[in-house]
């Protein structure tokens, strides 16, 4: 593009335009072959923030499971801890001693569940091909 003048607004010329056109549908088919849609056109339906319908719902279906696990992990240590300290008299030892072992119990479920996940998402993620790359 030229330089601005004054009576210029930014407009392209048809030459520019056409550049202009050709530069994004490569860049949509290098996206569409990265995202493993051969030659497709990378902003179909269900492409909001690069994730099918599928996918989103199994991210979320992690998401809600280790959520739930945690805080799961959490209320079973209290418990055995409240039970322990009702049993044997001692007030908030066992049940704060459970609570930090309920805690690094869901946390380790947390880093097992994300390590499963990140390793059935498939090609998200990856950088393209070397010849592919614009960034050399």
């Amino acid at each position: 593009m030229s330089a601005p003048s004054d009576d210029d607004r930014g407009e392209m010329s048809p030459a520019e335009r056409d550049a202009f056109k050709r530069r994004i549908s490569e860049l949509d088919q290098k996206l569409g072959k990265a995202k493993g849609q051969p030659g497709g056109s990378a902003g179909g339906a269900g492409s909001g923030n690069g994730g099918s319908a599928a996918s989103t719902g199994r991210g979320m279906a992690a998401g809600l499971q280790m959520a739930s696990e945690f805080v799961a992990a959490i209320i079973v240590g209290a418990a055995i801890g409240y039970g322990l300290d009702w049993a044997t008299g001692f007030s908030p030892l066992f049940l704060l001693l459970f609570v930090l072992l309920g805690f690094v119990a869901g946390v380790m479920n947390l880093l097992r569940t994300y390590k499963r996940v990140q390793g059935s998402v498939g090609n998200i993620g990856r950088d393209l091909p070397h010849d592919e790359d614009d960034d050399k």
